[in-house]
């Protein structure tokens, strides 16, 4: 998670084929923070609403892991995640990745409010438990 959001940081605008090669085929992005911003997106919706932090000018994102709350597996984390966009706005939330068999790739991803810990730890344990994998 760190590793590839220390990748974003080093790009004035990352390009198209880069973020949507770091997505699989089926990837499933749900914002599950109240009052939710995103709608449920896949792959091709998800690169281009991820591309257009850059593409609007909204400003530089930085991405900062502050804080890792739980890992299970080699395949799914949950952290604190910071985004400053270098324009007075910064956005904090708990999100969770799910890593594709390959670990390569993120197959799933989910944003959660600082304060609903205990629900992104649930998902982690339950997406864990359901893959069946130590």
């Amino acid at each position: 998670m760190r590793g590839n959001y220390t990748v974003l940081n080093d790009f004035e605008s990352p390009p198209h084929e880069m973020l949507r090669s770091s997505f699989t085929d089926d990837f499933v992005y749900e914002d599950r923070r109240r009052g939710a911003i995103f709608p449920i997106m896949g792959a091709e919706l998800g690169m281009e609403a991820f591309a257009s932090i850059w593409d609007t000018g909204a400003g530089r994102p930085r991405f900062t892991v502050s804080e890792t709350l739980a890992v299970r597996g080699e395949r799914l984390v949950a952290a604190r995640l910071v985004v400053d966009y270098d324009n007075g706005f910064a956005l904090e939330a708990i999100q969770m990745l799910e890593l594709d068999v390959t670990v390569t790739r993120v197959q799933r991803a989910f944003d959660f409010d600082l304060d609903d810990v205990d629900t992104a730890i649930a998902e982690i344990d339950r997406l864990h438990l359901e893959s069946g994998t130590d």
